[in-house]
């Protein structure tokens, strides 16, 4: 158990700082968005 907990914090960390890369404009909106469902898939592996 705590090691899903560790991998969904992990997930949750990328999320964030995907976000932050759209946001300031290092990445367009195509890879956020890319980006962010595949990490939402994987949390989802991991009963998020």
């Amino acid at each position: 158990m705590k090691n899903t907990e560790e991998k969904l914090i992990i997930i949750k960390n990328e999320m964030e700082n995907v976000r932050e890369l759209y946001v300031k404009g290092f990445i367009n909106k195509q890879v956020y968005q890319k980006e962010t469902r595949y990490l939402f898939e994987m949390a989802t592996e991991y009963g998020a």
